[in-house]
């Protein structure tokens, strides 16, 4: 028996910019598949935002006076239901979804929800998974394990993100803007000499604030900054912003929140080890956790926490699946990372993998009984 866990896929529809490629990553996705059903009582977790359905949403309003502003036929648009939504993702990403419903017939697999793709959580969710034809899908606020004689929780993480914790933190927003609005308007533009820009990297930086520095690399003098003004008009009228901050918002300032928000897989980190050495509570009030596991900031960590002589817990994020980015023209990191948790009657062992890489041992924790 073998607990595998895998988080932060993203995906998505045709229509919208791709964080998930299913002829690369989906096959890769149904190896592993194949390999979870061919074991004894396995079970795969999906931590949180395997699917965007938050990009699948407009804004709520403002689409329209984006794209007077800047040229581009770009419109207001209704909310749409979850379960069309669901089926729309099934048909971009055949390979990964066909082999997850495979799987969910043979062994156990469990789907815990993340701010991405919260709505499966929520009333409506179990319709909207059945409509992908994943009604042998398991969800769970939160996956608590017990292995051997361990606690192992699993979580998506978003809770300790203010921006991504509820729908109206803002991190739903930018999202939406994001795909909406940012992207096709880079779409619309014509070629630019000597300066390659990709539209669908935009949804791969991290933190998604990135995208203003990026631009500035991207867009010619004085089409930048009619770009600043209707993308702060955009994120006022959603409530991502004042008024009063948009008038104060400048490249430069905006890059000082950058780097507080760069800092969230260490913030992510210092309150995880936190939660391992008991002075800081888990949402959800889970047991005490021996391995404490999350997803969510799109940044692999890996911290042993030393406790009494003889005992150690471990934290692990996990990464993402999609496309990673933080600049405007680098390589994009494309690990697949995976947790293998298993145990016998002696050990217990932790393996972070890299499924790109067959099956490349990043971490490992082994810890007696």
């Amino acid at each position: 028996m073998a607990l595998f866990v895998v988080s932060d896929l993203h995906l998505g529809e045709s229509t919208l910019a791709s964080m998930f490629r299913d002829p690369e990553q989906g096959l890769r996705f149904a190896d592993l598949c194949a390999g979870i059903a061919r074991g004894k009582d396995n079970e795969l977790v999906l931590l949180g935002d395997v699917f965007d359905l938050t990009a699948a949403q407009p804004p709520r309003k403002g689409l329209t006076g984006f794209g007077l502003a800047l040229d581009v036929p770009i419109e207001d648009k209704p909310l749409r239901p979850l379960p069309p939504v669901m089926r729309a993702i099934r048909e971009n990403n055949p390979i990964a979804l066909e082999a997850l419903e495979t799987l969910s017939q043979q062994a156990q697999v469990t789907l815990v929800p993340g701010n991405h793709d919260r709505h499966l959580g929520e009333e409506g969710g179990r319709e909207a998974l059945d409509a992908a034809g994943l009604s042998r899908v398991q969800i769970e606020p939160q996956a608590v394990r017990r292995v051997m004689d361990k606690w192992v929780v699993l979580q998506h993480g978003h809770a300790w993100d203010p921006s991504c914790a509820t729908p109206t933190g803002g991190g739903e927003t930018m999202t939406a803007i994001l795909h909406h609005a940012v992207i096709p308007f880079l779409r619309h533009l014509a070629p630019r000499s000597n300066v390659h820009i990709d539209p669908d990297r935009v949804i791969a930086l991290r933190p998604e604030e990135r995208v203003v520095p990026v631009l500035e690399r991207w867009l010619k003098p004085g089409v930048f900054e009619r770009f600043i003004d209707a993308f702060l008009e955009l994120l006022v009228e959603n409530g991502y912003l004042s008024r009063a901050a948009a008038w104060l918002a400048t490249p430069g300032l905006i890059r000082s929140k950058l780097k507080d928000d760069d800092d969230l897989w260490e913030r992510a980190g210092r309150t995880a080890l936190d939660a391992l050495e008991g002075s800081r509570p888990l949402p959800g009030k889970p047991p005490p956790p021996d391995i404490l596991v999350l997803g969510h900031t799109h940044v692999m960590d890996w911290g042993v926490h030393e406790g009494r002589p003889g005992v150690q817990r471990l934290y692990v994020n996990l990464g993402t699946w999609a496309s990673v980015a933080s600049d405007a023209a680098g390589p994009m990191d494309a690990t697949m990372p995976l947790l293998r948790i298993e145990a016998d009657q002696r050990q217990l062992r932790a393996h972070l993998l890299d499924v790109t890489g067959n099956w490349r041992t990043l971490q490992r924790f082994e810890v007696a009984r």
